[in-house]
């Protein structure tokens, strides 16, 4: 007898979501918890696998409670600050640890004249330390200005899996990439899902412009080499202050350094160093410290605007390490966008709209 995908999904979930909020302007007082969201999605993505194979009805299956909480957890992080650490993804552990070992040893192992062979155009390839300075493009999509620094403490290599990428200098590596991009892909396929959910739309509202290829998504392997002995310049961080032009951005970090600029009461941005207060008043950046098993996922512009300003593209940055600290550190960063002729507006579901329409290649070049 075959049973419907909600009462399958329910006897087989063994672990609940979980959510951690930082202390918000307007909190009554005590202790703040100033940390990113956690949310489990694992029941959810089993669930959407149970509906595929069981489901015998052509009407929407009902979505069980335990995935109702998944959704609102997920709104609720991105309205609030924008990010996420997910955990039950889906994207293989093997996969993630491939794409980080070999990727290590690109920026490790190999000779600077290979690494520059590998240089590309049109946003892809290799560029080293001193090549780019993100924050001095001060671009948000609410037309702030981000702090402005020198150029980042950092190299990077960018693929944008389209089968033109240079043929990489660490054997195995182009493979391990290629696995990586597609796993979180599928992954963006569900957060886009949970988004559309989350602001009570179609749950495929989303899902036709983000078909196929497009150079919109695109890995970046970010590495940020030892300050050992070479310590920043002035006002130099491992990478400045900014937001993210296109939709989701999935990150696999490996240490901490990432902090995410978040909203605070007055009182804690008055109590908060000067190099912790954010570029807004009222506003502080926290680490958003790496979660065993997890996946970082955070709005950019394009979600922003998408949504007409209901989830937020939070300004973040790389800070440099403690002095102490003589490690590197590496984090495979997609950012996930829909083709580049896809209409760019506010959803009119979402009420007036606050940004006026264009593509979304367009708001990037």
């Amino acid at each position: 007898m075959r049973c419907c995908a909600a009462a399958l999904l329910a006897a087989q979930a063994a672990r609940a979501s979980s959510s951690a909020y930082f202390h918000p302007a307007g909190a009554p007082p005590g202790p703040r918890e100033e940390t990113i969201p956690v949310v489990n999605i694992g029941p959810y993505i089993r669930w959407r696998e149970a509906v595929d194979k069981y489901w015998p009805h052509d009407g929407d299956a009902p979505l069980p409670d335990e995935c109702e909480l998944i959704v609102k957890k997920w709104g609720d992080a991105f309205r609030a600050c924008g990010f996420c650490q997910v955990l039950g993804h889906g994207v293989p552990d093997d996969v993630i640890a491939k794409a980080r070992e070999l990727g290590r040893a690109f920026f490790e192992t190999t000779t600077a004249a290979a690494r520059d062979a590998c240089a590309g155009d049109g946003g892809r390839g290799y560029k080293g330390v001193g090549a780019v300075a993100v924050a001095a493009s001060g671009v948000t999509a609410d037309g702030a200005s981000t702090i402005k620094r020198p150029p980042d403490y950092a190299s990077e290599f960018v693929f944008l899996g389209d089968g033109d990428d240079a043929q990489l200098p660490v054997p195995g590596l182009n493979d391990a990439l290629r696995d990586y991009f597609r796993a979180c892909r599928r992954a963006n396929e569900c957060f886009l899902e949970l988004t559309a959910r989350a602001l009570h739309l179609e749950p495929s509202t989303f899902a036709g412009d983000f078909e196929g290829e497009s150079w919109l998504n695109r890995l970046r392997l970010a590495y940020y080499p030892s300050q050992a002995g070479k310590p920043p310049g002035t006002r130099q961080l491992r990478y400045g202050e900014h937001t993210d032009w296109q939709c989701f951005t999935i990150v696999a970090q490996d240490k901490q350094g990432l902090e995410v600029e978040v909203p605070c009461s007055a009182e804690a941005y008055a109590e908060a160093p000067e190099d912790r207060r954010g570029s807004r008043e009222n506003s502080m950046f926290v680490p958003c410290t790496p979660v065993p098993g997890a996946l970082t996922v955070n709005a950019g512009d394009q979600i922003q605007i998408l949504t007409n300003g209901l989830f937020r593209s939070c300004v973040h940055r790389v800070a440099n390490p403690d002095p102490s600290d003589a490690t590197a550190r590496l984090s495979l960063v997609l950012f996930t966008g829909p083709r580049p002729d896809a209409r760019l507006a506010p959803l009119a579901a979402l009420g007036p709209p606050k940004w006026a329409p264009t593509t979304s290649g367009d708001h990037v070049r």
